[in-house]
């Protein structure tokens, strides 16, 4: 008899850590009434679930069935009861403070105000979306490279982006530095040590900073802004390359899954190369002369800006694209583009994908390309 205890013990033990697990989980997926509502849509069925958000012409709910928030169209939403004090932010920028959100028929029951379901721009909004202090937003990230064997490379692309922006106005800061270099061997014969004596050779050395500040208009679609960039590349032999100017522009695209700003506007380049000797060996400068080895001219310059969460998972794919043609001709022709696949890690870290393109047509070798795989932080 006493054999059986310990059998007995154990199964007891088990079968209340059972029980007790099985009212854990029945208690986690009972629907609490305070926290929980009934929406209705327009095709007769009904959710259950948790008002998360309002925005962008949807109703987001969390349900007990799924992880992902259930987006629904403010279109389709016929009834429902949330019993909770709620402030909401009309698409006429009017707040309006509800002790409940109560829809019948498609129509908000207040005695507050009078107005549609699909009226409200923003459940609950934000400080900056009230129009109180700005929002910032960044990313930093970094692709490093060390490669020991036969060819000895070391990489180094360090890149912030951040922007501060309230519902009048916005601040954008761009910088980024690339610094490359690699170990050629010389097969000079009369050197004891032969191929392995080496010789670090610079492949790049060059940074960037851009800032931007934008005044959204009345409709707020459109804005007026200026930026300044100063930029470097020693082997371009660029010491420093300075452009600011004004322009105009446009939210050409604003879904909840794109986004696609455009600007376009005129801009004062000025451009100081480092050697004379270099300098009369660019058309763009031979007529300044070695005296006076800087070059500076007027231009049209051009930007494009976009993101997208097509890709789903949390993902974006962004674009930054500037342009700038001097009003002489086309050798004074500056293009930079880069482009990118990001996505979340862990605790705000993420990873991207990344290719560049800059085109000169003042230099020799006019493309410049590179490719990176890159680790940061976002906030």
């Amino acid at each position: 008899m006493s054999s059986l205890r310990p059998l007995v013990t154990t199964v007891f033990c088990g079968a209340l850590f059972f029980s007790s697990t099985l009212h854990a989980v029945e208690a986690s997926l009972t629907v609490d009434p305070v926290t929980q509502t009934t929406v209705e849509l327009s095709d007769g069925s009904r959710l259950v679930g948790a008002i998360v958000d309002i925005r962008d012409n949807k109703l987001f709910l969390a349900t007990q069935f799924d992880e992902e928030d259930l987006e629904i169209g403010l279109e389709y939403v016929v009834n429902l009861e949330w019993r909770h004090p709620t402030e909401i932010l009309l698409k006429n920028d009017q707040l309006v403070n509800l002790e409940g959100l109560v829809v019948s028929g498609g129509e908000v029951v207040s005695q507050q105000v009078s107005l549609g379901l699909t009226d409200i721009a923003i459940m609950n909004p934000r400080a900056w979306e009230k129009g109180e202090g700005y929002r910032w937003t960044g990313d930093t990230s970094a692709a490093l490279v060390v490669n020991r064997g036969n060819t000895e490379t070391d990489e180094l692309d360090v890149a912030i982006n951040t922007v501060v922006r309230s519902t009048r106005d916005r601040y954008t800061i761009n910088a980024r530095l690339d610094k490359d270099s690699s170990a050629n061997a010389d097969y000079d014969s009369s050197s004891p040590e032969g191929p392995q004596n080496r010789k670090w050779i610079d492949t790049a050395d060059n940074w960037k900073l851009l800032g931007k500040y934008d005044y959204f208009l009345t409709d707020s679609s459109y804005y007026v802004g200026a930026n300044v960039a100063v930029e470097a590349d020693t082997l371009a032999d660029i010491d420093l390359r300075t452009y600011i100017g004004p322009y105009v522009g446009k939210k050409l695209v604003e879904k909840p899954y794109l986004a696609l700003d455009g600007e376009l506007g005129a801009a004062y380049v000025q451009t100081d190369y480092l050697v004379p000797d270099t300098c009369l060996q660019r058309n763009a400068v031979q007529a300044i002369g070695c005296d006076d080895p800087t070059e500076s001219y007027g231009a049209v310059n051009w930007n494009l800006t976009g993101e997208s969460s097509i890709l789903g998972g949390d993902s974006k794919l962004y674009l930054r694209h500037i342009g700038i043609l001097g009003v002489s001709g086309s050798d004074q022709l500056l293009l930079k583009t880069t482009a990118g696949l990001s996505f979340p890690l862990v605790f705000g870290f993420q990873a991207a994908a990344e290719i560049t393109v800059d085109y000169d047509a003042s230099l020799d070798t006019e493309v410049d390309e590179k490719y990176n795989f890159r680790i940061g932080y976002a906030w």
